[in-house]
């Protein structure tokens, strides 16, 4: 298991690199946690490209009881009338799902994770959390 979480964290650093074009390739990448709920864990990354930011979001299933989980991060602008999404969602144990965007709300970043039961509901909602 331990195995499977560093080669997907090293999955999202090499993507997030190899993405990167060759005018931001000395920008910082900055790692989140997102604050979990039973069974689920889930972070991200964001880094600057310009006048734009690249934010991805991870999500993992670590519990058998737990159906489904799903993190989301939500892009604003400096008034929050404009915003940008980016979500992963996954089901079953022990799976991880990881989606990025590009986005040029660049003010504020909020995040959230959550998990389901099977009926589609959902059973836990965790902390949403402002990154920048």
């Amino acid at each position: 298991m331990l195995r499977r979480i560093s080669v997907v964290a090293s999955c999202v650093v090499v993507l997030a690199l190899s993405a990167l074009p060759a005018s931001a390739a000395t920008s910082s990448i900055h790692v989140f946690s997102i604050p979990g709920v039973y069974g689920v864990r889930a972070w991200g990354t964001y880094y600057q490209t310009g006048i734009r930011v690249r934010v991805s979001v991870c999500v993992e299933d670590t519990a058998p009881s737990v159906y489904g989980a799903a993190a989301v991060g939500v892009a604003f602008d400096s008034s929050y009338r404009h915003h940008d999404n980016v979500s992963a969602v996954t089901i079953g144990y022990d799976h991880t799902q990881c989606h990025a965007m590009t986005t040029q709300y660049t003010s504020h970043l909020v995040v959230e994770a959550l998990s389901g039961y099977q009926n589609g509901k959902v059973r836990q909602r965790g902390k949403v959390t402002q990154i920048y």
